[in-house]
Formats: structure tokens, C-alpha cells, sequence
């Protein structure tokens, strides 16, 4: 099937406008030439407009749609009604707009072309979901995620690194001195053992933060371990 066939009077046999009332998924609509032809009482909400039979050269202006990242305009004929009605198929395609308060919102399109009874382009549908809360989640949570990576380099590794480091010296310099504790080297080694087995926790943790990104984990460098 190379686009959606029939009527956009009815939906399962209900009359579309009373299904489109019910629910809080948008639909936007536009004939072959590009015209507007249906705007659902949910993007009306969602913008402040009433429905108008508006030519496509006029929606950039309307919609004011922005890539994504919220701050990217999107070209004319970048927004998902333009491409729809150019034959492509829109998926789970993210864009951003500012509702009639002037809030940034996020939106998730779905598009497809629709067809008449002979098969022929006759314009183009797409379903508008307001996504804003789950995309603002996902921000939070990535935010998060960025800060606890920096706790795990500057709060954790460094300090381990450093006594490591501490412990190695003292290790070069014990059989040099004669007034030690002779307890001391075995504390020394367990002292070191104890730091690699932290920074290995360190690392592990920061490998299941690298993943929970989908991000490669970070590679291991080999630790270096003073026979016992």
C-alpha cells in the first residue's frame, strides 16, 4: 500500500469530527496542492487557531515548527505535512513548536500520504501527539546521568588515582627504611588491594552509566598490581 485510500468523513463508521472531539491526538490534513483541508480540535488547542482553509505556503508562518533540539527552524519544506504530501512516510519524527502561550512543546508526528479512489496523490495526513512532558522526563534524566558521570571522574577517580599513587611511593621507598613497623607492608598491600578493588567498582558503574546512555563503555586500562 503506497499511501492511505477513502474518505476522511467517517472513522469506523463514526463521523470524524465527533471521534477527533474525543481524543487527544491532533490530526492535520492538507489536499494536493497543499491546502490545509483538516486541523483536529487538538492542534487547535495546542496552537491557539481555528481551522482555515490556509495554502501551504502560509504553515511555516502559522506553525512555526523547530527540529528537536528546540531550536532549529525547520524549512518549509522540512515539516512532516510538506514531506508527507511529497510521497514520504513520517515515523515517531520528534519537532518542537510553542504553543499559544509561547511554551516550548514537544510533538510526535506520525505522517503518510493519502490517495484518491484511482490511487493518485491527494494530499497528505498526520497524527500530532504531545509528547512534551515525556521528552522534558528524558532530558532530566539525562541531565542526571551527565552529572553523575562527572561525580565518578572528579569525585571518585581522581582521589583513588591519587592514593594509589601515594601507595606506590611508599612502596618503592620501604626497603630503603630500616625503623618501619614491620606490619607495615602487609597494610600497605592491603591498602592497595582494596583501592584497585574501588576503582574497579568505579569503572563498573561508569561502563552501566556509559550503556544506560547507549553510549560505548569506557575501555578498561590494565591496573597495575605489586606482587604479594
Amino acid at each position: 500500500m503506497n499511501g492511505i485510500s477513502g474518505s476522511l468523513d467517517t472513522l469506523a463508521g463514526v463521523p470524524l469530527h465527533l471521534a477527533l472531539e474525543h481524543t487527544g491526538v491532533g490530526v492535520v490534513a492538507c489536499d494536493a496542492e497543499g491546502n490545509l483541508t483538516l486541523l483536529s480540535p487538538a492542534v487547535q488547542k495546542m496552537f491557539g487557531l481555528d481551522y482555515a482553509p490556509l495554502p501551504e505556503e502560509v504553515l511555516p508562518d502559522v506553525f512555526r515548527l523547530y527540529h528537536a533540539d528546540g531550536t532549529t527552524i525547520m524549512a518549509p519544506d522540512e515539516m512532516p505535512i510538506a514531506r508527507a504530501r511529497g510521497g514520504q512516510f513520517i515515523n515517531d519524527e520528534v519537532v518542537a513548536a510553542h504553543d499559544q502561550d509561547g511554551a516550548t512543546i514537544y510533538l510526535r508526528c506520525n505522517g503518510a500520504p493519502l490517495l484518491n479512489d484511482a490511487g493518485e496523490p491527494d494530499g497528505a495526513l498526520v497524527l500530532v501527539q504531545d509528547i512534551t512532558a515525556e521528552h522534558e522526563a528524558t532530558l532530566r534524566s539525562e541531565r542526571l546521568r551527565a552529572r553523575l558521570v562527572e561525580t565518578i571522574n572528579h569525585e571518585f577517580r581522581t582521589p583513588l588515582a591519587a592514593l594509589l599513587a601515594h601507595v606506590e611511593l611508599i612502596h618503592d621507598h620501604r626497603d630503603r627504611l630500616d625503623d618501619l613497623d614491620p606490619d607495615l607492608p602487609a597494610s600497605l598491600d592491603a591498602i592497595e588491594r582494596s583501592g584497585w578493588r574501588l576503582r574497579d567498582l568505579v569503572q563498573e558503574v561508569a561502563d552501566l552509566v556509559a550503556c544506560e546512555g547507549d553510549e560505548a563503555p569506557a575501555d578498561r586500562r590494565p591496573r597495575r598490581m605489586r606482587a604479594v
